[in-house]
Order: C-alpha cells, then structure tokens, then sequence
C-alpha cells in the first residue's frame, strides 16, 4: 500500500483538481466518496481505478479496505482527505471511478421510456431524478448542452448509487430525430400542458425536463408531441423539477 504523508503530493493536488468538470470530464473519472457509494460502486461494475483512505480510516476498518478490489490504495495522513471532502462529517475514504459508456442506438432499440434533460442546473434535482428513472423502469437518462454534469459529487450523493446503474448519454439536438425514426412520442412538461391525468400516453415516450426557471427551451417545443401538466390544488404555480419528473415517471411507468 502506498502512503501520502503532505497535501502538496501531487495525487492529491490532482485529486483536487477534479472538483473541476473540465478536468473530470478530460481525466474520464469522477469522485466516489464514503463506503456506501464505492460498494454500490463495485456492485454495478463501475470500474474504480485508486481509492485514499485515511490513517484512522484504514486502523478502524483493516479488514474490509485490505479486501477492496482496487489495484493502487493510498494511505493518507489523518486531516489532508478532510480537505477534498464534500460531506459534513467525512469518513475517511474516497474513490475515483470510470464513466460507463452507453451507446445510444442500444438504448433507444429496446422500445423503453426515457428523460431528456434540458439545462437542468442543480445537481441534486439531477441526482434525484436519476434515482427516479431506475425506480420507475426509465431506459435512459439524456442530457443535453447547458446542463449540470451529473458526475458532480452532488448529483451522485442525490443519486444514491443510480448513476452507477441508468444509462447516461450527453447529446445533442440529434436525439429528437432519432426518437423520431424509432416512434417515440415525445412529451414535454409545463404549467399550461394537457392534464396528465386525461392526456392519452404511450410507454415509448421521451421525457422532457426544462431548466428550473425557464421551463422548456423554446426550439425544443417543435419538437414535442405533446405538452404535459400536472394538476395542482392551493396556490402553487408549479413543482420542483425533480418532483414533477418523478410523478411523470411514475405515470408512464403504469402503462
């Protein structure tokens, strides 16, 4: 095992330029932190290429890091891990993983209801939804220019290991005509849509989720073959949209 005794070795001051999405996105790995997440991790295949463990980390679980199916393991100093941490009491033990590959087409060919992500900025309603799509059977989660990458250690903690599992493709405009040549409706969320409730849907749909603010991107209107809403009681004007995706989901999953 290999130790790390200063903050300035350069592991960790490329660990911490991976807070960085360019960098991550350059480097093709991301941040797993805490045990939880790096089982899940192992579990869904993800492959994880170095994991850092801190000193009282490694003394209070010896048995279960000596275990770990991980080729280079770190031993760092108590306190310099603390600093790369996102959570509020951290644990002592982060892993960088590898983003599977998905390919669209095999996706697309399997007939499954999928979301479309349209400059969807916070992380956590990004992560959430991702956790959403594989509870309710989504095929895959796409996610257009602008939006937040969902490879942020937010979105994978809101995510809680879903990331992992559901397919995820960045991708451009083209998907709508390639939905289209595969029969996919297409479904859009906003406050003056159709009734979900009376609106006549099919399972082999696309989802499409707009910026939190703004709603669904103008162009991405044209597209659609229908807009949906969800009936509300009260005052509200609308759902969070981790919330309103989660009740579409749901919806298209009873069909």
């Amino acid at each position: 095992m290999n130790r790390i005794e200063s903050k300035d070795n350069q592991k960790i001051k490329r660990l911490k330029s991976l807070d960085k999405r360019k960098v991550r996105e350059n480097e093709n790995l991301f941040f797993i932190e805490g045990k939880k997440l790096i089982d899940e991790a192992f579990k869904s295949g993800i492959t994880i290429t170095e994991i850092y463990v801190s000193d009282t980390y490694y003394q209070n679980n010896m048995s279960y890091v000596d275990k770990l199916k991980c080729k280079d393991i770190y031993l760092i100093r108590d306190g310099i891990l603390d600093s790369l941490s996102y959570m509020s009491s951290p644990e002592g033990i982060l892993g960088l993983g590898r983003p599977m590959k998905w390919d669209i087409f095999d996706v697309i060919k399997k007939g499954l209801p999928v979301i479309i992500f349209d400059r969807i900025n916070d992380p956590k309603n990004a992560g959430t939804m991702v956790r959403s799509a594989e509870a309710f059977g989504i095929g895959c989660v796409f996610a257009l220019e602008g939006c937040t990458d969902l490879y942020n250690e937010k979105a994978i903690r809101a995510s809680m290991g879903s990331l992992f599992r559901m397919p995820y493709i960045k991708i451009s405009d083209d998907v709508f005509n390639i939905l289209r040549k595969a029969e996919y409706d297409i479904y859009g969320l906003d406050a003056n849509g159709e009734n979900i409730e009376s609106a006549k849907l099919h399972k082999k749909c696309a989802i499409i989720v707009g910026n939190e603010s703004t709603g669904l991107d103008k162009f991405i209107k044209k597209h659609l073959t229908k807009i949906l809403s969800i009936p509300m009681q009260g005052q509200v004007e609308s759902l969070n949209a981790a919330c309103a995706a989660g009740i579409v989901m749901y919806k298209i999953s009873l069909l």
